[in-house]
């Protein structure tokens, strides 16, 4: 008799446990994530694109060599679904933009994982550390719960790129906290 006393004690007690557990990863955003606090264009002042008259001061997301809805595109941030996870060294962050484009970056990564839904380019890991300057991330992780990208990056092999030389372009910038 003694032994059907502790177990339902025992097991309240780890139910009680459980919801702790699962109200604090809901608190932290949990496996769902936060939507993020801001979204704004980067702001490292680096030109991504060729033609500067519509780099700074925009967002750009895209690749080729002109804005088109299937190019370089300068989406505003209310466009955009952007999605945080973690916070500090575990932050990451999903960006979901106009014309098919999905991007993932993980805290302290130069890679990225592209993908365009609408265009069929399979998700792919793209290298955006800078190869001229090694002093300079394309990918700026240094200030707390945020994300900088200012990215120019080679065409994936395995995507069909536009004739011409191809670049990714991306410059975003994610505040999560």
């Amino acid at each position: 008799m003694t032994v059907s006393h502790r177990r339902p004690r025992r097991t309240a007690a780890a139910a009680a446990l459980a919801i702790d557990a699962v109200t604090a990863l809901t608190a932290c955003g949990g496996d769902e994530g936060r939507m993020a606090a801001a979204v704004s264009p980067s702001t490292s002042g680096v030109i991504v694109t060729t033609d500067a008259s519509t780099d700074l001061g925009s967002i750009i997301i895209g690749w080729g060599q002109v804005h088109s809805a299937t190019g370089i595109t300068t989406p505003r941030a209310d466009q955009l679904d952007v999605r945080c996870y973690g916070s500090g060294d575990e932050l990451a962050v999903d960006i979901i933009a106009p014309h098919g484009w999905k991007i993932h970056a993980s805290s302290g990564s130069q890679i990225l994982a592209l993908e365009n839904v609408d265009q069929g380019l399979a998700r792919t890991d793209v290298d955006a550390t800078n190869k001229y300057l090694d002093i300079a991330q394309s990918i700026d992780w240094s200030q707390p719960d945020e994300v900088d990208i200012a990215a120019t990056a080679d065409t994936p092999q395995d995507w069909n790129s536009p004739p011409g030389p191809a670049r990714v372009y991306l410059s975003v910038h994610v505040d999560c906290r």
